[in-house]
């Protein structure tokens, strides 16, 4: 039994915190979303409950969607700014003094932020601008991007240079199990038990989590301090957001610099994409002509989240034994590319469902982009370097709130799918840079000293 114990441990550590984390987040959402627009038709139509009560003809109002486009653009604009100096601290001062408080922090603080959201969905009273109170709860600990830089930091310290991409694939596929999951649970809940239920849910899946950490993850022995760095600092937190610039300024061989920052960019524009599909797709997809429920709604991004799941975890590794990272990475780009498009244009349920077969490569690139930032800083500087691009991702939300919820209310009567052309011409630049990469110098990876 020791010795189950240890291979699994193997080959699994941090992806079980993923997969609870990311359950709940995904239910979350769609949840939150939902509660927004119930809280906004409420305060519309105080006296008229037929309207708030009639799916179809809460989701075809045209003045509800827009404000609640506008709530959900200042709960994500209020998060973004509020994690983005939590995320850059965190993963500095993670090479020193471990990986697990950026895991269990976030699932704390969002436990609180469930509280709320149970509030707002039991006092009838309560207004809709409450949200903003969770996000800046959930802020302060980087929320999500807390605990992606913690656990890909420390995929990095433990993982040797032969299998690190497999390993970040396989973490990173965590996130779209726990999406299939979290949506199925999604969907059933709310159309079944309603908030209350939900958001309870979501509560058990971080406790899960804070308790998975601190009983079963073992902390990876690091020597953390940087070659040259005098311990006389202190851990001030400017130190440790200073040391995550240096880190990313710093020059390195094999035009790593250049390569670093272009790796940034296509990690900016992915999670721009990814941030501003969940944003909108709710309001996109229950609105005419394709007029989901909610119980559709989940079964469609459970659907969507476990062909990428398996795409990570299943096909990825196998195409590895035939072609290189960077291949399937500008495949897979193109995939994603080709995906928007299709979903701009659906008007019904069988083109929508198409759109999750076409986009199902979709998680490899940023698989790949995070195994090439690792190879190229060193192993001292894992947290530092994901900090940096934790931050960027915090970053994320505020841009992909401001673009795509003030581009859908603009275009929602003439084209509702502009955004997604929008988002195919991220993924397109995407494709460009992963190719400009691609013709740069190999960065030879780095060994761990965990072997």
């Amino acid at each position: 039994m020791p010795g189950l114990r240890e291979r699994l441990r193997g080959i699994f550590a941090v992806e079980p915190v993923l997969f609870f984390f990311m359950t709940s987040t995904f239910i979350v959402f769609p949840a939150f979303q939902q509660l927004v627009i119930a809280k906004v038709c409420n305060e519309m139509f105080p006296t008229n409950t037929t309207v708030c009560d009639n799916p179809r003809r809460l989701n075809g109002n045209a003045e509800i969607q827009r404000r609640s486009s506008f709530i959900i653009l200042a709960y994500s604009g209020t998060l973004s700014l509020v994690s983005i100096p939590p995320a850059l601290m965190l993963g500095s001062w993670s090479d020193q003094g471990g990986r697990r408080l950026g895991m269990v922090l976030p699932s704390l603080l969002a436990l609180v932020g469930n509280c709320i959201f149970i509030a707002m969905a039991v006092v009838e009273s309560a207004s809709v601008y409450w949200c903003v109170a969770v996000a800046l709860v959930t802020g302060i600990s980087g929320s999500h991007v807390s605990v992606f830089l913690s656990c890909f930091s420390y995929v990095a310290d433990v993982a040797d240079a032969s299998s690190r991409t497999r390993r970040l694939a396989l973490a990173e596929s965590m996130v779209f199990i726990g999406g299939t999951v979290g949506f199925l649970f999604s969907g059933y809940l709310l159309q079944n038990y309603k908030f209350l239920v939900t958001f309870s849910v979501c509560g058990t899946f971080h406790l899960i989590s804070i308790l998975y950490v601190l009983l079963c993850l073992p902390s990876p022995d690091l020597n953390t301090l940087a070659e040259g760095q005098e311990e006389e600092d202190g851990p001030s937190l400017l130190m440790h957001v200073g040391r995550s610039f240096r880190v990313m300024l710093k020059n390195r061989p094999d035009n790593g610099k250049q390569k670093l920052y272009f790796l940034v960019i296509c990690t900016f524009l992915n999670n721009v994409i990814v941030i501003g599909e969940q944003s909108i797709l709710l309001l996109y997809l229950t609105y005419k002509p394709r007029e989901f429920t909610t119980e559709m709604y989940g079964v469609f991004n459970s659907t969507r989240m476990l062909l990428l799941g398996f795409s990570l975890m299943g096909i990825f590794p196998l195409l590895l034994r035939y072609f290189g990272e960077m291949t399937l990475a500008k495949m897979s780009a193109f995939f994603r590319t080709a995906s928007y498009v299709l979903m701009a244009f659906s008007t019904n349920t069988w083109m929508v469902f198409l759109v999750a077969v076409v986009g199902a490569p979709s998680g490899i690139p940023q698989a790949v982009i995070r195994s090439l930032s690792s190879a190229i800083v060193d192993l001292n500087e894992q947290g530092a370097m994901f900090s940096f691009m934790a931050s960027m991702e915090a970053l994320c939300i505020i841009v992909s709130a401001v673009l795509f919820n003030g581009i859908y209310p603009l275009t929602l009567t003439s084209f509702p799918g502009m955004v997604f052309i929008v988002m195919a011409g991220f993924a397109f630049i995407s494709l460009i840079f992963i190719q400009w990469i691609s013709e740069m110098p190999t960065t030879q990876p780095l060994q761990s000293d965990q072997d």
